[in-house]
């Protein structure tokens, strides 16, 4: 599935490079052998609607796999302007902008492939990931993913869900983890590029999970000009008028 490479370039903080494999195993301190943060356990902050237990699961499984992101951005003010490189297998991305909107995507990008029960529910995105999206494209990826995914699902003989309620009901527990995981990251940063790049995670959640009629409204009146399908038969211009016959004189 390959590799993405972000790499932040700062005018004044040495260069920061972070390469995330999308399809890598999960992350376990037994695996690395090494102390974790405090604010990576599963019980600090951990999401309402969080499905792991402690006992199985000590670690929150996104936290372990950010530890090392948020480490290295925890003393950094979201406001800092800084250069982000983004080299995914099919092309590269640059875009000059403040902390928190490059960090946003990683952040996202590495959450969305984590072995997180929520944030998984994501990967497929992950697979074709779109640095510094906008609410507008990230709907018009994650409605065109979900409704290619009911497709197939019809196509095995189950029961496609083409009125998006489950991807409504996805959101929805999107946003909640995300507001837990922002206060998971207050307990662990100095500055607050870390809690605000999740924060607008939060916020694009929310958007699609409340908002989502209305988005959809919008897709709609954006779309409705450009119909994708075969083109119409062309209309084939009438005969010209034949002209009389006059007979030899």
């Amino acid at each position: 599935m390959g590799t993405v490479e972000y790499k932040f370039i700062f005018q004044t903080l040495a260069p920061m490079r972070f390469q995330i494999q999308l399809d890598r195993p999960p992350t376990t301190s037994e695996q690395l052998g090494e102390p974790h943060a405090d604010w990576t356990r599963l019980g600090i902050h951990q999401c309402s609607v969080c499905p792991l237990k402690s006992a199985h699961s000590p670690f929150c499984p996104a936290a372990l796999d950010l530890e090392q992101v948020v480490e290295q951005f925890k003393s950094i003010s979201s406001y800092e302007a800084v250069r982000v490189e983004v080299v995914t297998p099919q092309r590269t991305y640059v875009r000059q902008c403040d902390v928190q909107t490059g960090l946003r995507s990683l952040v996202g990008l590495v959450m969305s492939t984590s072995q997180c029960p929520w944030f998984r529910q994501l990967r497929a995105l992950a697979q074709t990931h779109l640095p510094f999206s906008n609410l507008e494209e990230t709907l018009f990826r994650v409605v065109g993913a979900y409704l290619a995914q009911q497709y197939f699902v019809a196509k095995q003989g189950g029961t496609p869900d083409f009125e998006l309620r489950q991807l409504e009901e996805l959101y929805r527990g999107l946003s909640k983890a995300n507001e837990a995981f922002k206060r998971r990251l207050e307990f662990a940063s100095i500055q607050d590029a870390n809690v605000n790049a999740v924060c607008a995670l939060s916020i694009m959640s929310h958007g699609v999970s409340f908002f989502l009629s209305e988005q959809l409204q919008q897709l709609q009146s954006q779309l409705a000009p450009f119909p994708m399908g075969l083109p119409e038969p062309s209309r084939r211009e009438a005969d010209p008028p034949a002209l009389p016959v006059s007979s030899a004189a």
